[in-house]
């Protein structure tokens, strides 16, 4: 069942002959399948040609019957109905007579306000009604009526069109209450009476030439905009907004001049509340051949939809009737039943724009409403048309994955994927781990002592040692519970003492290899720490800022030579380094190129640290957290952020624990991308994929192409496990792309920070994806050219 704003697809039944695997991606492509058909217009040239037959009868009828627009047509008629309104008013309070002025004046007397008072000051017979707010029928003249009440004031307009505040005088006070209860009956219900007394006009001109009446809402509502700053100064047609709502009441906007230039008495047209309410009558008027179109269209929709069923489903009585599916029959809710409409509407308002032009009425003769309802046409026929975009987006996406995924029928090609992927080829033991945060260590200390800057040079360099000891600190104090083993110490050792060890743990073997990279991607100084600032907000500690910047700050190229002249050649021909960092920097910058992204050999906390930067905030240390937190049994808060911080700069990042075949712990050399720890660290990629986005994954993956390319490759010439390790990464992709679709489909149920939050993870995930591709397609092309080498030899 799909289910998208308040729409539900059913799917067929899929054909179980099409396959029978518990996770099946034929399947789902042709339930998607399903899905955008239920999503698509199935209109045919028979739905199309009566669609068209109702647009054209109904605009014969909007033509014809309804004619053009007219204005002063409407006021005679709103002007009628406000008259026997008044009358009817007077009558039921009491007044004896039928006629309009008596009922006027009637009405006047009985409900007098205090700003009536105010009139010369306030616009005077012609503008008073307008510029004086409480006169207006919309809660701010209401407000202001109240207002009156308690301030003994009246509140309108200049005649420039600035606020205005005047005293009531003194024979208007006598309406103004003497308590609360009295100026809140006064301020409301009689000021209602009293604009329905003003509705036709005053007593002397209602019924007559009909007299100034009432602004309408619409024309209150901006003549009260029209003082604030904003639209106090916009100019209408050489005419600023005051003077135009103005002429606009009076009805000396529209009108005719003779050859004097005097205005010829007729032709004025006032917009007061009888010409809006004119105003509604036109347009509902219009409505009538919309609604006319409409009810055809469905009708008809209905009529051939019942027919089709009827036939299909061999109808013969009224008992059979129950075999009719009526969600195909019922014309609502329907891509299909939304594309007549559109069609329909879309032939009505061509002819209805066509005939205003051709007549030269132009504008008095466009039906507006008709032109609204195919505005909304057109937008249902597009919301229906994205819908099916996204959902053709999804299936286009699992077709991709076909390409690439894992069958039983590929059991001969792949059939080491998930079998072979043991943690000896990624993963180090306790003492090589120690190993290899003691090369890290030497390295930096290698740093420290070589600083040689002009300015200040043993500052530099005591801050480097401060930051040297306070890293070995964090280090030593979480390497039990990183390593998730008890009563286990990081042991620190001198420079032979380190060689020793090395030499005990077969140092020819990939893993040293493996540590080799790492050190040379560590680079150090980051924050470990965090600090308040002004604001009360937490951030990255600004301690060692003055070690973050080429000057002072560490030198890859000296780490390099250092660790290259390390042990003289006895484990590694010497350049091996540098040939390490030639391909990281290649294949980094590939994907900055393909990517368009701006990484220039940066470790994992240093991109972190960017993300920091960025947000102004602790998110580095929370997502450090997040990444191998979960290790550091006993430690919260800052001191959590820092544990996590160390060792994630310090390589290993990602966890096993103790459970592992072989005991090993440490995975590196871009294994995490794989997601191949079983703990809770890095392991789900997804959870990366989400968090750090394309930064983190250019990373870990160009990590992934150095140890394939020159280390399975180039050194153990191990094509099988590299192809093995190509296919994991295809199957890791996969899973980031079917959880995008997840939530994808989450986020269309989530609303406000939530749905935001998501949203952005979706971007991080895709961003991702995006990377390994490239990273894939990089890996396939080492593996095949490094066999097809082999071959030829």
């Amino acid at each position: 069942m799909y289910k998208n704003d308040k729409l539900q697809v059913e799917l067929q039944q899929y054909p179980m002959n099409i396959s029978d695997s518990d996770f099946d991606y034929d399947k789902l492509v042709y339930d998607i399948e399903n899905e955008i058909d239920m999503l698509s217009s199935q209109a045919d040239k028979y739905d199309y040609l009566l669609s068209i037959g109702s647009g054209v009868l109904s605009s014969m009828l909007d033509i014809l019957w309804v004619g053009e627009f007219n204005l002063e047509r409407g006021r005679n008629i709103a002007r009628d109905e406000v008259d026997r309104f008044v009358i009817k008013t007077a009558k039921v309070l009491g007044c004896k007579s039928d006629d309009l002025q008596t009922s006027v004046r009637f009405l006047e007397n009985k409900f007098p306000i205090p700003s009536d008072g105010n009139t010369p000051e306030l616009g005077g017979g012609l503008q008073h009604h307008l510029r004086d707010f409480a006169h207006h029928p919309t809660i701010v003249g209401l407000m202001f009526s109240l207002l009156t009440q308690f301030t003994n004031k009246s509140y309108g307009t200049d005649t420039s069109g600035n606020f205005k505040i005047v005293n009531v005088p003194e024979k208007s006070k006598a309406y103004i209450g003497k308590d609360i209860p009295s100026k809140i009956l006064k301020g409301t219900l009689i000021w209602f009476f009293h604009l329905v007394s003003d509705m036709a006009g005053s007593s002397k001109t209602a019924g007559l030439s009909g007299g100034t009446g009432i602004p309408g809402p619409l024309l209150s509502i901006a003549k009260e905009f029209s003082v604030l700053p904003l639209f106090k100064n916009l100019d209408i047609k050489d005419n600023s907004l005051s003077l135009f709502l103005s002429k606009l009441f009076n009805g000396t906007l529209f009108t005719h001049h003779n050859k004097s230039g005097l205005i010829i008495k007729d032709t004025k047209l006032r917009f007061d509340l009888r010409g809006e309410m004119g105003l509604s009558v036109e347009i509902g008027s219009q409505a009538i051949p919309v609604i006319a179109n409409e009810a055809l269209v469905r009708s008809l929709y209905f009529m051939r939809r019942f027919g089709l069923e009827i036939q299909n489903n061999n109808i013969e009585n009224i008992k059979d009737l129950k075999r009719i599916d009526w969600e195909k029959v019922k014309p609502n809710n329907d891509p299909t039943i939304d594309r007549m409409l559109m069609i329909a509407t879309g032939v009505f308002t061509s002819i209805d724009v066509s005939e205003s032009i051709i007549s030269q009425k132009y504008w008095v003769s466009v039906n507006y409403f008709g032109i609204g309802r195919f505005a909304l046409a057109i937008g249902k026929d597009i919301t229906w048309g994205l819908q099916t975009r996204k959902i053709s987006d999804i299936q286009n996406m699992y077709k991709e994955i076909q390409k690439n995924v894992y069958k039983k029928i590929n059991n001969n090609l792949y059939e080491q994927v998930g079998e072979d992927m043991k943690g000896e080829h990624f993963g180090l033991t306790v003492e090589q781990t120690e190993i290899l945060y003691n090369l890290e260590y030497y390295k930096t200390l290698n740093d420290m002592r070589q600083t040689n800057i002009p300015v200040k040079s043993e500052d530099i360099k005591v801050l480097k040692h401060e930051w040297l000891k306070e890293w070995k600190d964090y280090m030593s104090k979480g390497f039990s519970s990183f390593m998730q083993l008890e009563n286990i110490d990081l042991n620190w050792y001198t420079k032979q003492e380190l060689i020793d060890k090395i030499e005990q743990n077969s140092p020819h073997q990939m893993w040293f290899r493996l540590v080799l990279l790492e050190t040379m991607l560590f680079e150090p100084y980051f924050p470990m720490e965090l600090e308040v600032d002004k604001k009360g907000n937490k951030k990255p500690t600004g301690k060692y800022k003055k070690l973050q910047n080429f000057i002072n700050g560490y030198q890859k190229s000296k780490g390099d030579d250092y660790i290259d002249s390390f042990f003289s050649g006895n484990y590694y021909h010497y350049g091996y380094i540098k040939r390490l960092r030639k391909t990281y920097n290649k294949v980094l910058k590939e994907l900055n190129e393909v990517l368009k992204s701006v990484i220039k050999g940066l470790s994992i906390t240093s991109v972190i640290t960017l993300i920091t930067v960025a947000t102004a905030g602790a998110f580095a240390p929370a997502i450090a957290v997040a990444l191998v937190g979960s290790n550091f049994a006993g430690l919260s808060g800052a001191a959590l952020s820092a544990a996590s911080l160390a060792y994630l700069g310090g390589g290993a990042v990602a966890i096993g624990g103790a459970g592992m075949a072989g005991g090993m712990i440490a995975i590196v050399g871009g294994g995490a991308v794989l997601g191949l720890s079983v703990g809770a660290g890095v392991g789900g990629t997804m959870g990366t994929a989400s968090l750090l986005g394309k930064r983190h994954t250019i990373l870990q993956s160009a990590k992934l192409l150095v140890t394939v390319r020159e280390i399975f490759l180039n050194d153990e010439h191990d094509t099988e496990y590299s192809q093995t390790v190509y296919e994991q990464y295809v199957q890791k992709i996969i899973e980031i792309e079917k959880n995008i679709v997840e939530m994808r489909l989450k986020a269309d149920e989530l609303t406000g920070n939530e749905k935001k939050e998501l949203e952005q993870k979706i971007k991080n995930a895709e961003e991702s994806v995006k990377a390994m591709m490239i990273a894939k397609n990089s890996m396939k092309k080492f593996i095949s050219s490094f066999k097809t080498g082999l071959e030829q030899e």
